[in-house]
This record gives structure tokens, sequence and C-alpha cells, in this order.
């Protein structure tokens, strides 16, 4: 499992220290050109789900559905689509600022090997909330870094129906503004695949960086949760 760093290491992450450095800035004035689709307003057009992504995220929410629960997107973008590629389960207590900036630093070192980085944010409440006012402020942190950032609120009743159970909402010109669902892209068998595994109970396997802080000898990047399931294989769909 990953390990705490140094003072040292935090200063190589300019991201999240308290003062924006000339690295952080440049990427900052480099962001909205980047994702800026052809129509201009800087936000993607389809936000396509890897399966075990939009899974670890809706498991995470249910093994604990009586906590609050927040964690981190991670993909890359191309064009007018950004491909959501893996979820990062944080915590299911208090998202305290000291532990939050640990395990995104954390989270960006591991992204740098496969050039993936922070994209978003999903959470869920017990009553299945959408309000986005709790995280907002983590939110613009993100946003702050990549320009298309978007909040994902997992919708209970949605998951109940076997419908995609996450409520988006992007940053869209320093604005918060709702994600059609006609823009999110995930298959059929991958929702119908994430429903088996909480039926079998697979959700009590998820790990996230609270349980990690426990205990040490617990990965919570979770690499073997989905071996010999379904899942496993399901390809991410929609970035033709």
């Amino acid at each position: 499992p990953l390990g705490l760093k140094t003072r040292s290491d935090q200063a190589r992450h300019p991201v999240w220290r308290s003062g924006p450095s000339t690295r952080a800035r440049r990427r900052h004035a480099r962001a909205p050109e980047k994702m800026a689709p052809a129509g201009g307003g800087g936000a993607p057009k389809t936000w396509a789900f890897d399966p075990k992504a939009y899974a670890k995220a809706v498991m995470h929410s249910c093994k604990h559905s009586s906590e609050t629960v927040i964690g981190i997107f991670v993909g890359s973008s191309k064009g007018n689509v950004l491909k959501v590629v893996d979820a990062m389960p944080l915590f299911h207590t208090h998202a305290l600022a000291p532990m939050l900036k640990v395990s995104c630093m954390l989270i960006e070192q591991h992204c740098k090997a496969g050039g993936l980085e922070i994209i978003g944010i999903y959470h869920a409440t017990p009553h299945g909330a959408a309000d986005m006012t709790r995280v907002k402020p983590i939110a613009d942190k993100i946003a702050s870094n990549f320009a298309a950032a978007s909040v994902w609120a997992v919708d209970p009743a949605r998951l109940a129906e076997r419908q995609f159970a996450l409520r988006g909402t992007s940053r869209t010109q320093d604005e918060w503004k709702p994600i059609a669902a006609e823009a999110v892209s995930l298959s059929e068998e991958a929702i119908s695949a994430t429903v088996k595994a909480l039926t079998d109970l697979k959700y009590l396997e998820v790990v996230d960086f609270d349980d990690h802080l426990n205990d040490v000898s617990l990965s919570w990047l979770n690499t073997t949760l989905f071996k010999g399931h379904e899942l496993e294989h399901l390809p991410l769909e929609g970035t033709d």
C-alpha cells in the first residue's frame, strides 16, 4: 500500500500546496485550452465511465450507507470525451484537510505512470442528497487545476431502479452545471454487473483511505477487488 510522504514530498506537489507555484499557475493557464471542446465552453460532451470505476464508487457508498462518503475519480481527456478510468475511495468519516491533501498527493503520484490525473470527486450521504455544498471547496480546488472537473452524487433511488446511479455536475465557465443523462456513457451490461456485485455483497471488500489509515496492510487502491468478477474485463465504451 502507498505510504505517507514527508514535507519534502509535499513541496514537489504544488497542486495541493496552500500557495500556487509558478508550475501550478502554468498548468492552470493551459487547462481550459486542453479541455475546451470544439464548440467552446470548456466542458466535455461525453463522460465515459470505466465499469470498474463506476462500480467501485457505488460499492463504496453502499458499504458505508449510514455515513457520508467521498472519493476521487481519475482519468484522462481526448477531444470532447473525458474518460473516467478509476475511482479512489477516500473517506467514510470526516474528510479532514490534512488527510485529504496527503491522499490527493498520493493519488497524483500513482497516476503519473499511467498518464492519468484527478478529474473529479464522488460523494454520498445517508439520505441520498445530491447537494454539493459540503464538497464544493474540494471541487473548486480540483477545478482550479483541471478545468473540466466534475462532481458526482450517488443516487440510491436510481440504484434501486437499476439505472446509472450518479448525478453529475461539471465546471463550465466558472459555474457548476448539471450533466445531462445523455452525456454519460456506461453500458447496460456494466450497470447489471454492478448490481450483481452489490447483490453478492462484494461491496464489503472495498477499502478506502480511512481503512488504510487504521490498518496499513489494507490497500486502498483495491487492485484485486474485481479479480475473477465479470466486471474485471468489461471495456470502457463511448470513447470513439
